[in-house]
């Protein structure tokens, strides 16, 4: 992921491999679910949305937004230009910092 702050929305360039599950890095967020809106293109791929109780599915070629209180998975290798509040982002990338730094020191 490439990423850049614009004035408070942080423009993100993503790429994902097929199978790849994010769920543990949000552990410790409201539902352990992102709490962030993104706007985006989803360039290839296709992905799954899981908004716990309802979920929708975006395919390459499709412009897309995700409301807050979503798991992601990604069931093709995908590439997306993603817009997101900063604030928001921050917020998500500080739980999946501290997840990794206590996996990492758990020995995983």
């Amino acid at each position: 992921t490439r990423m850049a702050d614009w004035g408070g929305m942080t423009v993100g360039i993503e790429a994902a491999p097929a199978g790849m599950d994010a769920t543990s890095s949000l552990k410790g967020l409201p539902d352990d679910r992102c709490q962030a809106h993104h706007w985006g293109y989803l360039i290839s791929g296709r992905i799954v949305v899981d908004y716990g109780d309802r979920q929708e599915t975006i395919a390459g070629g499709q412009a897309y937004y995700v409301e807050p209180g979503h798991l992601i998975s990604f069931e093709e290798d995908s590439e997306a230009v993603e817009f997101t509040p900063t604030p928001e982002l921050e917020q998500t990338l500080a739980a999946v910092r501290a997840n990794a730094a206590r996996s990492e020191a758990d020995g995983g």
